[in-house]
């Protein structure tokens, strides 16, 4: 891609510029009127598209994550939540392609990364998550974490990888003992992918990974961020499990940094050379370490 040094505006890859001409909420303004800059991204390309009176967002899908994404699902899904009112609404889209375009969240800012160690913010994210997990959208694929795990090991089956999976065998024993109910979630429910609005209400975004999965993925995907002191975390996220699902969440924590590990292994393999994937590989497999380590890790398999 292209960037015009006078203007700041980008010149998307041929794939992408055809969208002007045939998608309807694009053609109605000459392509010279559209501004593009590029959002970023680790695995997608997201587009900040301004022309007159329009401000959208043009999500459109890497390449790498096509080998364990069904890239057709995620414009169905961010439509389905936006109609609960948690995500920016969608205004075009080809599921076929993987693509789609939403309205830009004027004013709204991502969360940064230590957002969470705020109990306030953590709590709206909470509560947003939980919203979500009520509802009655159903996504079309089941996302299991061990599946998820053994999915990115073969696309990339790396010694320390394939070491940590075996030591998380008892892990995946006694998570098998009593599951919990299905329920929409988001999977990657990381602080990048809320939107703080003007008002203070909270956005998610990036909806590729979403599954039908037990509420404690999410639930413990947001507490690993935190820092939170264990009294603190346990008054926020008690209260909406119970206390006889804690055991059962601490193990999910655990497991949550194999599947990013592997996740990041697996997208290295690929090709994909952001510089955030090496450290959060290594510091994810640092945290497994130390969950397993952990002196109630024992208690927490025999209680899940």
């Amino acid at each position: 891609m292209a960037r015009d040094k006078l203007c700041g505006c980008m010149h998307p890859a041929p794939e992408i510029e055809t969208l002007f001409t045939i998608v309807p909420l694009l053609a109605a303004h000459p392509r010279a009127a559209w501004r593009v800059s590029l959002l970023g991204g680790i695995t997608n390309r997201s587009f900040r598209l301004q022309a007159a009176d329009l401000d959208l967002v043009l999500r459109w899908p890497g390449t790498s994550a096509s080998r364990y994404l069904d890239r057709r699902a995620e414009p169905l899904n961010a439509a389905a939540v936006a109609d609960l009112g948690i995500a920016p609404p969608v205004l075009a889209a080809d599921p076929d392609a993987g693509w789609y375009i939403t309205a830009f969240a004027s004013g709204a800012e991502a969360l940064h990364d230590a957002a969470f160690a705020d109990p306030a913010t953590l709590a709206a994210a909470l509560d947003l998550l939980s919203r979500l997990h009520r509802s009655k959208i159903a996504f079309p694929f089941r996302q299991g974490l061990f599946q998820a795990i053994d999915l990115y090991l073969d696309l990339a089956p790396a010694p320390a990888m394939r070491q940590a999976r075996r030591m998380l065998e008892p892990v995946r024993l006694a998570l098998q003992r009593n599951p919990m109910p299905l329920a929409p979630c988001h999977i990657d429910p990381n602080p990048a992918n809320f939107l703080r609005r003007a008002d203070g209400r909270l956005l998610l975004i990036d909806w590729e990974f979403a599954a039908m999965e037990e509420p404690l993925w999410d639930l413990a995907a947001v507490s690993m961020e935190t820092g939170l002191g264990v009294a603190a975390e346990t008054a926020l996220i008690e209260p909406r499990i119970g206390a006889a699902q804690m055991p059962r969440f601490e193990l999910y924590k655990t497991t949550l940094n194999l599947v990013a590990a592997s996740w990041c292994e697996a997208e290295m393999v690929a090709g994909n050379d952001s510089p955030y994937l090496i450290a959060l590989r290594d510091a994810r497999l640092h945290r497994l370490g130390e969950r397993l380590a952990h002196p109630r890790h024992a208690e927490w398999l025999g209680r899940a």
